[in-house]
């Protein structure tokens, strides 16, 4: 599969890229094409030295776009809006994979701060054209641990979307990154709660007595047999 990274320059991106490498076709976007191919170079001879053969092209962020078939918009909130306008004739029919957080910082905590559409994810739905199908999943992995390939990943990424297939081959992408697990949230209108989990984890982590750095998120079972878990829900 053939996958842009929108913002594909910047850490989280990076990060994507280097575990999706070994086993898909990956095209980095920026709005500079040198910069995104001296990127890709540079990620290719890394991944090179591990013994991995990666496929990886760097291009300005609407030719990335067109060549793809799942996006990925890694990109900072304050700029989602108009980059994702000025980009939407690129746009098709591909799976579009939303990161992106609404956030604020006051002081030592961070805040959600979501647009007038409920969450980054609606807006991107409402923003680009109907064919594409929007999928919100990745918000509580880090961008740090993500880059760096010695460190393994653990916890659930959680997904929504209003297409079960979209949010079945996210799911799959979830899958290539070894012990995390994907969990389908539900529709896209879940993004609200999925990404607000993202500033609660950095205000945990900011806490010194915590003692957290790199928090993510696991479901686990609080009713650990069928018996308890009917009574869970009663």
């Amino acid at each position: 599969m053939k996958i842009a990274i929108v913002g594909g320059t910047g850490d989280f991106g990076q990060g994507l890229v280097m575990r999706w490498a070994d086993e898909h076709e990956i095209i980095i976007g920026s709005r500079e094409a040198d910069r995104a191919e001296t990127s890709a170079q540079e990620m290719s001879s890394m991944l090179r030295g591990r013994g991995i053969e990666a496929r990886i092209r760097g291009m300005e962020n609407c030719d990335a776009i067109e060549e793809s078939e799942l996006v990925v918009l890694s990109l900072p909130y304050k700029h989602a809006r108009p980059m994702v306008v000025d980009m939407k004739d690129s746009f098709g029919d591909q799976i579009v994979v939303s990161p992106v957080v609404p956030m604020s910082r006051v002081g030592k905590r961070f805040d959600y701060t979501p647009p007038a559409e409920g969450s980054a994810a609606l807006m991107f739905r409402d923003l680009l054209p109907p064919s594409v199908k929007v999928v919100a999943a990745f918000h509580t992995i880090s961008a740090s641990s993500l880059q760096n390939l010695d460190r393994t990943l653990e916890g659930d990424v959680l997904i929504a979307g209003d297409d079960s297939s979209s949010k079945q081959v996210v799911a799959d992408l979830v899958r290539i990154i070894e012990h995390l697990r994907p969990l389908d949230a539900g529709d896209l209108k879940v993004s609200t709660q999925i990404e607000g989990l993202t500033p609660l984890l950095l205000n945990l982590s900011k806490v010194d007595g915590n003692g957290i750095k790199c928090p993510g998120i696991a479901i686990v079972l609080s009713c650990p047999t069928e018996k308890k878990i009917e009574s869970c829900h009663s």
